[in-house]
């Protein structure tokens, strides 16, 4: 019998196959421990792997943005030039007019022009070098965060101090909730979205959406107090 939540499930694995390659070994096991676990209990519920996500994202975190940072800078121009190197040059040639006015080559595969421009051949060219392209990025990217071990693990607890900033300023939210019956639910639904940002497959939530929901209910409840006081 196929698992009722047997596609979010191999979300889940295929995030996990996504963990980069520093990411210590320990989360690593216990990530896929908790996929097989899943998977195996086919009463595992949404909920419970919505908090695997969270769980394994909020752990993995600080050494993917380590990671990241470390490889970034000019990955989008490499990939660029890399895929253009090994265009034939009928399509390197089509694409020319593009590159020219600055339209970076993973922006055009996402527009109507990648579809009316070019012929299926092309595309499929196009598709195969970035993906190429990709492979070989990823690759020199393990090598220079190797090779720079002790700047990535600067980075790691930078990042983890990030991380508990984040939190921290989540927790102030939280506690906004208490301040008036009428927005506590609101409140805590904002809360929830943010910390459901930890997950694997969602947008890492940042200090500064967090501190404009702060500063937002900050003004509603003042308001709401003012209101009461002069009533």
């Amino acid at each position: 019998m196929a698992h009722p939540n047997g596609e979010m499930v191999q979300d889940f694995r295929k995030a996990v196959a996504r963990l980069v390659p520093l990411t210590p070994k320990t989360i690593r096991d216990e990530a896929v421990q908790l996929a097989d676990d899943l998977e195996q209990n086919e009463s595992s519920t949404i909920e419970q792997i919505r908090q695997a996500l969270v769980y394994v994202g909020r752990k993995e975190f600080p050494f993917r943005m380590a990671y990241q940072e470390l490889c970034a800078g000019d990955e989008e121009a490499r990939l660029q030039e890399f895929v253009l190197a090994k265009l034939d040059e009928s399509v390197k040639t089509k694409m020319e007019p593009v590159v020219k006015y600055g339209v970076h080559i993973l922006d055009f595969v996402k527009s109507s022009q990648f579809e009316s421009e070019l012929t299926d051949d092309d595309r499929s060219q196009i598709i195969r070098e970035i993906n190429a392209a990709h492979d070989v990025l990823d690759r020199q990217c393990d090598e220079r965060a190797a090779a720079r071990r002790g700047t990535y693990d600067e980075l790691v607890v930078r990042w983890t101090a990030t991380q508990a900033h984040i939190q921290q300023t989540i927790e102030v939210l939280r506690g906004m909730a208490d301040r008036d019956p009428e927005y506590h639910d609101d409140i805590l639904a904002r809360v929830q979205q943010f910390e459901d940002g930890w997950s694997m497959v969602e947008v890492d939530p940042t200090v500064d959406d967090v501190q404009k929901e702060i500063t937002y209910w900050t003004s509603v409840l003042s308001e709401d107090e003012e209101d009461g006081t002069a009533e």
